[in-house]
């Protein structure tokens, strides 16, 4: 596999490191986090100026049908400052669902203000009990009549406190756990039937819950085909796992890179940390699980917008729980080799050691893609799109 980066790729790194530099300064990104900013205008209209908020999507509603590497590096450089806008939520989840099973009137009125940086949309589908089963779905979806009343809570919406809409799935059919019965609906965030409660994440970013009680919508809320959600959704899960482990490899590279740097400054009994074999041989560990970790990357991320379930569930399970370990693994050393120092919620490796601390319950945690991988079926996969474990999270 070739992994070297293409002009454009390049291009789009530099351009997207130069923006970065002047507009996310760490104190910048600290006073974000301090004040309680889910995130800056400013710096998204930045990223639709860049062109990274339509990168994926189809050029015929203005992207620029980029890969999963593009997503990649793009994401590598964002886990590189800690940027906390939720691009993720935003580009990856929402715009990717639209793509993939809205009609071509939601295309044409939602795509094209998602890629100009005009409006937000995320995707409101976890619920408390589910756990990471993406089939637990409780909230209900009635019809009378020509409208569709909605009720229940979705939990941890990532992007949600700064969302000017939703996607909300809920339940047509079927019972809780059920693959089929899910159906997707878009609605206004400022909803009078919609109460929340915005909290943050260990790294900073914020989250929101919400509940609704009758919430009511038109049939042109409906996204996709009544019923048939679940593949799509989880669809767009895999591909932001990948996103988020990309964007912890450039987090775990600047926390290599830091903590490098302090073994050479640093000294004791007459010469430089770096010198001594012991900790050379931690540095070393630290590096090889990086490169290991971002190989495995590289093939997700070329299956990730490919055309087969099965080889995108395989390779973005093996790439999640691979950098789960490494994750966990890099930070900790970093912590140990800075000594007393790592500690401190002063020095700035501490912003880089909680985005990793965090990075294992996103987008399902090691044990639930560690038997995932295993349990993966092609033949099903293929002929249903359906590539979750039998078992959810709960009976591992």
């Amino acid at each position: 596999m070739n992994f070297s980066l293409t002009e454009d790729q390049t291009l789009l790194v530099d351009a997207l490191k130069r923006f970065l530099d002047k507009n996310y300064a760490p104190e910048m990104r600290q006073r974000m986090v301090l004040d309680q900013e889910p995130m800056s205008r400013e710096v998204w209209t930045g990223f639709a100026s860049l062109g990274i908020l339509g990168l994926t999507l189809s050029e015929e509603h203005g992207g620029f049908s980029g890969s999963g590497i593009d997503v990649m590096v793009v994401m590598r450089e964002l886990g590189k400052y800690l940027v906390i806008e939720p691009y993720i939520p935003n580009v990856v989840i929402a715009a990717g669902l639209v793509e993939l099973c809205g009609s071509d009137w939601h295309k044409k009125v939602l795509l094209p203000e998602l890629i100009k940086g005009e409006s937000t949309l995320v995707l409101a589908h976890t619920e408390m009990q589910g756990h990471q089963d993406l089939s637990h779905v409780e909230t209900i979806a009635r019809q009378e009549g020509g409208v569709w009343v909605l009720s229940g809570k979705k939990t941890l919406i990532l992007g949600g406190a700064s969302a000017d809409r939703f996607i909300i799935s809920a339940r047509t059919s079927g019972s809780s756990g059920d693959k089929d019965g899910i159906t997707l609906f878009i609605a206004e965030s400022l909803d009078e039937s919609i109460s929340g409660q915005v909290y943050p994440l260990l790294d900073g970013s914020r989250v929101l819950d919400i509940q609704f009680d009758n919430l009511r919508l038109g049939s042109e809320s409906v996204i996709g085909t009544l019923d048939r959600a679940f593949a799509p959704i989880e669809c767009v899960y895999d591909r932001a796992a990948m996103a988020s482990c990309a964007e912890a490899l450039g987090a775990m590279e600047t926390a290599y890179e830091m903590t490098v740097d302090y073994l050479k400054d640093r000294h004791q009994f007459g010469q430089s940390l770096s010198q001594f074999q012991v900790l050379q041989h931690r540095a070393v560990d630290m590096f090889i699980n990086i490169e290991e970790a971002h190989s495995l990357l590289t093939l997700a991320a070329a299956n990730a917008w490919g055309d087969s379930p099965y080889e995108r569930a395989r390779s973005v399970s093996a790439a999640k729980s691979l950098f789960a370990r490494a994750a966990r693994f890099v930070s900790q050393q970093a912590v140990q080799l800075h000594g007393g120092m790592g500690m401190t919620y002063e020095l700035p490796l501490s912003n880089y050691v909680k985005k990793l601390t965090m990075f294992d319950a996103l987008f399902g945690g090691e044990r639930f893609h560690r038997s995932r991988f295993s349990n993966l079926r092609k033949e099903e996969a293929d002929t249903t799109g359906f590539v979750s474990p039998k078992k959810s999270w709960k009976q591992l």
